[in-house]
This record gives structure tokens, C-alpha cells and sequence, in this order.
């Protein structure tokens, strides 16, 4: 058996890991650097914990290493005629030290990965789509598609009050890098930290669901979290406070703000839930069976006519449009 090689992996790289700024490579250099003892999962967990609660206690003051070094009586020289330290104080000595030094280290890396800022209540602007998608970019350059009856709170500005969010609905996030200001999605039960990446929400009374496009996103709540990799998806359930992590079955679900539509032997009842969805139209089955008709096709970034033409073409169907509303007709495939 080969002996298992020994992986190094610096702090610098598991805060890209965690904020889904690693590179392919280095993603898996860490999962195999995890994989490798139960002592660096335990690690990794604790740099997630406090990233996912970093900043919720308010402002941090580092200790003053020197001053605790004096109150612990610490580094004071002993008196000429007692050099020895006994056992005990020596132990204490040294558990002291370690203490401070973990204050310490804590102290840096809770700075570091949320550094403070002034409390400041920010002027907050909606962005509320009615009846139709509704595509807007953020002040930092980031862009949000919205479905139809969803709402967006944000800041007028994110220079002062950080790239926080507030989301009502169902809304797809290009989120532009920015290492110093991660863009956070808070949806009333379960929070998106992210640095830059490309990912969906949708939220209802029930359930939070993020689908990844890629990039990678911290998702989580006051108790618990989980990292969401491209291609990957997750539903936290409001009742039991429970995440779940499953590979994303294709990137349609979020085609309304991409554009990018792949069918593969996909029932056409379900092609066109998807295209009402993007398309803000309603589409007819004038003959039920229709529904079970397969459809194995792609369009990027294409009119509806153009899509319509296609599938009908396909089907050795037709179809007609009255205004919002496209009808289907045909006989049932074979």
C-alpha cells in the first residue's frame, strides 16, 4: 500500500476555498487535504463557523497581549534567590500563553475576514418586478434578474453599508468580485455569502433553495451551514431547519435570466413550464397527449418565435399566437 502523501495547505488558501475563489485545482487539493485527517475537516469547520457568524456580535476589540501577559504575571522576572518555577505555575504559565495566543489568532482571523465598519443605517431602494422579469445592475457592477412578483431590497449605495441584500421571491445573482465586501442574500430564514459567482435563490414560506451556476456559496443559518459548489444545489427547510445538497439536474430552472435553454428527452408539459417561466407567456396544449411528447434540443438567447418554429418543427406539430397566449395543435407523438 503507497503511503498516502502529506498535503500542506496555508490558511490564505482555505479562505479562498471557503469564499469559492479557489481555483479547480486548489478546490481539490483541499478536499483531498480534508479528506485526509479528521483533525483539518475539524479545522475547516471552524474557519466555516466563523465566517458564517462573523460580524453578528458587533464591533471586536483585539487583546492587548502585552497587558495580558502582565495580569497573568507572565514574563515578570522572579526574584534572584527563587529561579525555580514550581510545576504547577510552569503548566499555567504555559496554558496561559496558549490561551492568549488563541484570543490572538481568533481575534486576526475574525478581522480579517469581516473587518469592522461604522454602524450606519443605510437608504434602502426596492426593486419590485409585477407582472414581468425584471433585470437590473447593482451599484457594484453585479447584476440581478427578478421573476415576476418577486422584491429586492438594497442599499442606494454599497461603498459604506457593505453588498447586503434582502430577497422576496425568486431572483438569479451574477455577483462581481469583490474580496473586501462579500455580497450577502439574506431571505428571512437562511442567508448567501459569496464573493463572486453566478447562482440562483428562491424562497418561499416553506423552503430556501440555491442552485449554483458556478463559483461556490456559503449557505446557512444561525446554526448551521454548507458550501455549494457549481453545478451543485441546496433546499433549507424553515420547519426543521434542515439543509439538503444535491447535484443541480440541469441549469433550465434558471433559464428566465440566462437565456440558455438544453432539453434532453424532456416531456414537452415540461418545456413549456420552462419557457412560460422565460418568456412570461402562456402556452396551450390544445390536445392533452401533447404533453407526453419528448424534445431533445438547445437555444441560446432566442426570440420565442424562433423556439417555437423548432419545437414544432420537431414535433410535426403547429402553433399560433394571440398575443401572450401560444396555442399548440397536433396529434399525439408516436
Amino acid at each position: 500500500m503507497s503511503k498516502q502523501q502529506n498535503i500542506a495547505i496555508s490558511e490564505t488558501l482555505l479562505i479562498k476555498y471557503l469564499a469559492g475563489e479557489a481555483s479547480p485545482e486548489e478546490a481539490i487539493a483541499v478536499d483531498e487535504w480534508v479528506d485526509q485527517a479528521p483533525d483539518n475537516k475539524r479545522l475547516l469547520q471552524q474557519y466555516l463557523q466563523v465566517w458564517s457568524h462573523a460580524g453578528k456580535e458587533g464591533t471586536y476589540n483585539a487583546p492587548d497581549l502585552q497587558r495580558e501577559l502582565q495580569r497573568l504575571n507572565i514574563g515578570a522576572t522572579p526574584p534572584e534567590g527563587n529561579r525555580k518555577t514550581p510545576l504547577l505555575r510552569t503548566l499555567f504559565i504555559r496554558r496561559a500563553v496558549a490561551a492568549v495566543f488563541i484570543l490572538c489568532f481568533g481575534a486576526a482571523l475574525l478581522v480579517f475576514l469581516h473587518p469592522w465598519q461604522p454602524t450606519k443605517v443605510p437608504s434602502m431602494l426596492a426593486l419590485t418586478s409585477s407582472d414581468d422579469i425584471l433585470r437590473d445592475t447593482l451599484p457594484d457592477h453585479s447584476s440581478v434578474t427578478l421573476t415576476p412578483g418577486s422584491r429586492l431590497e438594497r442599499p442606494a449605495s454599497f461603498d459604506d453599508a457593505g453588498r447586503t441584500v434582502h430577497l422576496h421571491g425568486e431572483a438569479y445573482f451574477s455577483v462581481a468580485p469583490d474580496a473586501r465586501k462579500p455580497f450577502i442574500v439574506h431571505t428571512g430564514s437562511a442567508d448567501i455569502k459569496v464573493i463572486g459567482t453566478a447562482f440562483n435563490v428562491r424562497t418561499n414560506k416553506d423552503s430556501v433553495t440555491v442552485q449554483v451556476d458556478n463559483g461556490a456559496v456559503l449557505f446557512f443559518d444561525n446554526n448551521d451551514s454548507v458550501i455549494v459548489k457549481g453545478g451543485m444545489q441546496s433546499t433549507y427547510l424553515v420547519d426543521t431547519h434542515h439543509f439538503s445538497t444535491t447535484k443541480l439536474e440541469g441549469s433550465n430552472d434558471y433559464a428566465y435570466a440566462t437565456k440558455v435553454f438544453r432539453f434532453q428527452a424532456t416531456r414537452l408539459a415540461s418545456v413549456v413550464g420552462t419557457l412560460e417561466k422565460a418568456y412570461n407567456v402562456k402556452i396551450v396544449l390544445e390536445n392533452k397527449k401533447l404533453a407526453d411528447c419528448t424534445l431533445t434540443t438547445s437555444f441560446t438567447n432566442m426570440p420565442i418565435e424562433y423556439v417555437m418554429e423548432v419545437i414544432t418543427a420537431s414535433l410535426s406539430i403547429q402553433y399560433r399566437m394571440e398575443g401572450p397566449t401560444i396555442y399548440l395543435q397536433g396529434n399525439e407523438c408516436n
